[in-house]
């Protein structure tokens, strides 16, 4: 056998691939199906990722996170089955979804431009900060008002997305 070839052989792809090739894995139409599976893969990074933020906003240890029976989560502060950016529950328990991952999640709203342009950091943090201020005041629309001026420290940035959510025209 030509040296060469031996050595090139050494290089070749083996055809024992384990699991699904990412080429072939299934491409959703739908943008918030697509977040779902995304979400469902990627769940205990992304969990241990929002817990950690949670923490570094001062969000008290006893509201971060929430069980979810249902899908067999019995505690985590993301999660992935849900699709409507986050939640708060008894106590003020607070939780992220797969809603952050859908660029479609504002479709409709004053916010929808800003919310797809939005850096993941920016949405997590919005949604935390929403979330906080729904359980502190008790209603969405109350959140909606108040949350760009959170006692959270919270990135401009993020203040700045809650704005277009809230339907605030963006300074020039």
């Amino acid at each position: 056998m030509n040296p060469l070839r031996r050595i090139l052989s050494r290089f070749r792809r083996s055809a024992d691939m384990v699991g699904t090739p990412p080429y072939s894995r299934q491409v959703f139409a739908d943008a918030g199906r697509d977040a779902v599976d995304f979400s469902r893969r990627y769940a205990e990074p992304m969990n241990y990722l929002v817990e950690h933020r949670m923490m570094e906003l001062g969000i008290p240890t006893l509201r971060i996170g929430a069980g979810d029976p249902e899908h067999g989560i019995r505690h985590a502060a993301f999660h992935p089955y849900d699709t409507i950016g986050g939640s708060n529950g008894p106590g003020g328990r607070l939780t992220v979804d797969s809603g952050v991952f859908n660029p479609e999640l504002m479709a409709g709203t004053p916010g929808q431009t800003a919310w797809r342009k939005a850096r993941l950091r920016d949405r997590v943090d919005a949604v935390i900060a929403h979330e906080y201020e729904e359980a502190m005041c008790g209603g969405h629309v109350e959140a909606l008002i108040r949350g760009p001026d959170t006692e959270l420290p919270i990135p401009e940035s993020a203040r700045n997305l809650l704005r277009s959510i809230r339907g605030d025209r963006p300074e020039r």
